[in-house]
C-alpha cells in the first residue's frame, strides 16, 4: 500500500473527501494488518497537523520553549547517584517544570546501571498529556516505543499513550499504539474495551455536524467493532452506544435501530437513557416523528427520560 501522510490530508481537499480518504486508509490497515504486525512501516506519523486540534488546544497556547541548559543541569544534578526506576518516577512526579521530564528520562537511560522500566515513562506520559504539552508528550512516547521490547508489563503505558493520542485527536498515532498493543506478547497489554471506546470516540469526533463525514468514519468504527468481537472482548452498553450515536448522527437510522434491537438479545446489554436519546434525536432530524414518539413512550415506560443529546 502506498505511503500516505495524515499530516496535511485536509490542506487541499474538502472535509468529506478528506474523511473518505482517511476512513478508507484506516479500514485497509485494519483489514490487512494481522495481530502480530506493526503499522510503523506503513505510515509516516507526523507530529504536526494543519487541522485545528480538539479541546486540548482551545486555549491556543504557544508551543512550549525548551528548558534552559542551566535548568536541565540543575535537574540532573538533583538526581541521586544510585538511581532506581522508583526513585526516578518519584522525581518526575515532583518536578514542577514539566519540560524537564524528557531530559531527565533521556539522561537516566544513559546511565549504565539504570534499567528501563515503564514506571517513570507512565508518570511522564500522564503528566505531559494532562498538561496538553503535545510535543514533549510525543517525544516521550517515541522514546518508550523504541524501548518497548525491553520494557516489562507495558500495558498501562500503552493504554495511557493511546488515550492521550485520542484526546489530542492524533488518529494515526493512536492507531499505531493500537497495533503495538495487538502485537504485544504481554496479555495484559492487549486492547481492552476502554481501548476500543477511546478509538470509537476519537473517530466520531471528526466532522462536526456533517452527517456524511460521520457515515464515512462509521466504516472504520464498524471494522474496529468487528475486531473487538474477534478478540473476544464483549461490548458493553457504552461501546454499543457509540455505534448507535454514530449511525444516528449520520442519519442512517436503520443501522442505529438494528444495533439497538441487538443490544439485549445478542450482546446482553440493556439500552440506557443515552441510547434512547441518540435515537430520538436522529429520528426527529429525519422527520420520523411516529417512530420517535413510539420510542419515547417505550423509554418512559422504563422510567427513563431524555438526556441532553436528544434535545
Amino acid at each position: 500500500m502506498p505511503s500516505v501522510a495524515f499530516c496535511g490530508l485536509y490542506s487541499c481537499r474538502s472535509i468529506p473527501a478528506a474523511a473518505a480518504a482517511m476512513s478508507t486508509l484506516l479500514r485497509r490497515i485494519l483489514c490487512s494488518t494481522p495481530a502480530g504486525a506493526s503499522l510503523s512501516h506503513r505510515l509516516p506519523f507526523a507530529t504536526s497537523s494543519r487541522r485545528t486540534p480538539h479541546r486540548f488546544r482551545r486555549s491556543h497556547r504557544a508551543p512550549s520553549q525548551s528548558p534552559s541548559p542551566d535548568a536541565v543541569s540543575a535537574a540532573i544534578a538533583s538526581l541521586p547517584s544510585r538511581l532506581t526506576p522508583a526513585v526516578l518516577a518519584s522525581s518526575l512526579a515532583s518536578t514542577s517544570d514539566l519540560r524537564l521530564l524528557f531530559p531527565l528520562l533521556t539522561h537516566s537511560l544513559g546511565r549504565p546501571t539504570f534499567r528501563p522500566d515503564p514506571g517513570p515513562f507512565l508518570v511522564a506520559v500522564k503528566r505531559l498529556g494532562a498538561a496538553q504539552l503535545y510535543d514533549e508528550f510525543d517525544r516521550t512516547c517515541a522514546l518508550f516505543f523504541s524501548l518497548l521490547p525491553s520494557l516489562p508489563s507495558p500495558g498501562p503505558l500503552l493504554r495511557a499513550a493511546l488515550y492521550f493520542y485520542c484526546e489530542f485527536r492524533k488518529l494515526g498515532k493512536a492507531f499505531h499504539v493500537y497495533t503495538l498493543m495487538r502485537a504485544s506478547a504481554d496479555p495484559a497489554a492487549r486492547p481492552a474495551a476502554d481501548t476500543y471506546h477511546a478509538l470509537f470516540t476519537a473517530l466520531l469526533s471528526r466532522g462536526g455536524n456533517d452527517s456524511m463525514v460521520h457515515y464515512m468514519y462509521m466504516d472504520t468504527v464498524s471494522a474496529l467493532f468487528r475486531q473487538m468481537l474477534e478478540e473476544g472482548i464483549p461490548p458493553d452498553t457504552r461501546a454499543l452506544n457509540v455505534l448507535v450515536r454514530g449511525y444516528a448522527q449520520s442519519l442512517h437510522l436503520n443501522d442505529a435501530l438494528r444495533v439497538f434491537h441487538q443490544m439485549a438479545p445478542v450482546y446482553g446489554c440493556e439500552p440506557d437513557g443515552l441510547t434512547y436519546s441518540y435515537l430520538l434525536r436522529g429520528l426527529s432530524a429525519q422527520g420520523r416523528t411516529n417512530n420517535a414518539r413510539e420510542l419515547f413512550e417505550e423509554m418512559r415506560g422504563k422510567g427513563m427520560m431524555p438526556t441532553e443529546p436528544s434535545c
